[in-house]
């Protein structure tokens, strides 16, 4: 569209911020390793399984790239709880990571709690907040803390809690390094991957016209659409997950998304629904270079029913020397695609009023309880 190839009312109409956040990305690895390599962590004990409490974009995309990133080996079973319970098996043999960029996530310091009951072993992600403070606390002698300083969003801070976590994994165990740069703590070498994102990032920019800008035309293909992501294996559903979410957060726009091969065996029907339904959505395909030869079969599958079903579709094939190249790439095209989706929809993709909206809600029924 016009309005995105004009790059004054396009950087007028995208706060400053997020034009720094977006800009900044790459660096946020790079500082995270930094900040850890002074926080001398250790543990002096094997843990048997590890439990992620998180909520948000930033964490699950992270939990989701650590199991779709074939560069650490899992030793021992890793979970994500999204929730402010924390699962039965859980003990002292357990190693929970807290995670929340505000810290205080009513979820994360109710499922803090529980773990502190039972003697479970935690170590504590946050900018501050009340999480903060139970690491501080005195009563509290099995949280660990990790604070790290960031005046952005939580659901930008993907880049460093993603290392932050990978990390803990290594130091404690549950994760062994299979990558072939060794010399690094997660195998790989995070100022490579800054300069190839930095890069990226210009090739993203709003001086870049639209017809070769693949951030802005996507986001063209998506407005005044409901968007459909659909990943092609664990890697690209990690993007398509990043994608969805920060489309409904940035963009203020409803989307939805899925991975192959699970879509096939029931989300495919749906596709049969009336025309006039049909024509409100638009198919993203997020396909991975080095894509095994079936799941290319599956895609083209996929693409055939939708031509057949007049449906619009496009692909976007993630590329890199390395899934963690290829993923974290993802993660910073999703989120210019999302803020030119904002400007094209009117809106601020800083703006986080009815998720304060819902929080202050929940908080004042939890308090008349």
């Amino acid at each position: 569209m016009d309005l995105l190839d004009n790059e004054k009312r396009v950087r007028e109409s995208i706060p400053g911020k997020m034009l720094e956040v977006l800009y900044s990305f790459p660096k946020q690895f790079k500082s995270a390793e930094n900040n850890l390599k002074n926080k001398n962590i250790s543990f002096d004990r094997k843990f048997k399984n590890v439990l992620i409490v998180g909520m948000g974009s930033s964490t699950t995309v992270a939990y989701r790239l650590i199991n779709s990133i074939e560069i650490d080996r899992a030793n021992i079973p890793i979970f994500l709880c999204s929730r402010p319970t924390i699962p039965s098996w859980v003990n002292k043999d357990t190693l929970v990571i807290a995670v929340t960029h505000s810290g205080n996530s009513i979820e994360v310091i109710e499922a803090v709690d529980k773990a502190l009951e039972i003697g479970a072993h935690i170590v504590a992600i946050t900018t501050g907040g009340k999480l903060k403070e139970k690491a501080l606390s005195d009563k509290n002698k099995n949280i660990m803390l990790i604070e790290y300083s960031a005046d952005i969003l939580s659901r930008m801070a993907v880049g460093c809690i993603y290392v932050y976590i990978t990390d803990i994994l290594k130091l404690a165990g549950a994760v062994e390094i299979c990558g072939p740069k060794k010399d690094y703590m997660l195998g790989i070498d995070w100022a490579e991957v800054e300069k190839l994102l930095t890069h990226l990032s210009e090739d993203l920019g709003p001086d870049i016209k639209t017809s070769r800008n693949i951030a802005k035309r996507t986001a063209v293909n998506l407005f005044e659409t409901i968007p459909i992501i659909y990943g092609s294996n664990m890697l690209t559903g990690a993007i398509a997950y990043r994608l969805k979410s920060q489309i409904c957060l940035n963009s203020s726009n409803f989307a939805h998304f899925n991975t192959i091969p699970e879509l096939d065996h029931d989300e495919i029907a749906a596709w049969g629904m009336r025309r006039e339904l049909r024509k409100n959505f638009f198919v993203l395909f997020l396909t991975d270079k080095d894509s095994k030869e079936e799941t290319r079969r599956r895609v083209g599958i996929l693409k055939g029913i939708l031509l057949e079903k007049k449906i619009n579709f496009e692909e976007i094939t993630l590329e890199g020397a390395n899934d963690a190249i290829k993923g974290f790439s993802g993660v910073l095209l999703a989120d210019w695609i999302t803020t030119y989706l904002a400007v094209l929809n009117k809106v601020d993709p800083t703006s986080s009023y009815l998720l304060d909206l819902m929080k202050s809600r929940f908080a004042r029924i939890n308090s008349s309880n």
